[in-house]
């Protein structure tokens, strides 16, 4: 991955009645926007994040896939809102 990546967090919250975190967010890679969501249901494993539109992100490989969803795990764990990679 050369191009620039910039990882925004858009919302971020903790659902009380379900004891969870949802988070959502856009990544901006190679000229276009990819819209992603994720969950954390606090028991260990950590956050499963997923894009909103499967085929938004059929121009992405998997490996350059892989290495998006790690950077947008590294900024929620940091609490960053906005990153640029």
């Amino acid at each position: 991955m050369t191009d620039k990546l910039s990882v925004t967090i858009d919302s971020q919250y903790h659902r009380g009645q379900f004891d969870d975190y949802l988070a959502g967010g856009k990544i901006e890679y190679k000229g276009k926007a990819y819209y992603w969501y994720a969950q954390d249901n606090n028991y260990g494993f950590g956050w499963e994040i997923e894009p909103i539109t499967d085929d938004d992100w059929d121009d992405i490989s998997e490996d350059e896939f892989n290495k998006i969803i790690t950077l947008i795990e590294k900024c929620l764990y940091e609490h960053k809102i906005e990153y640029v990679f």
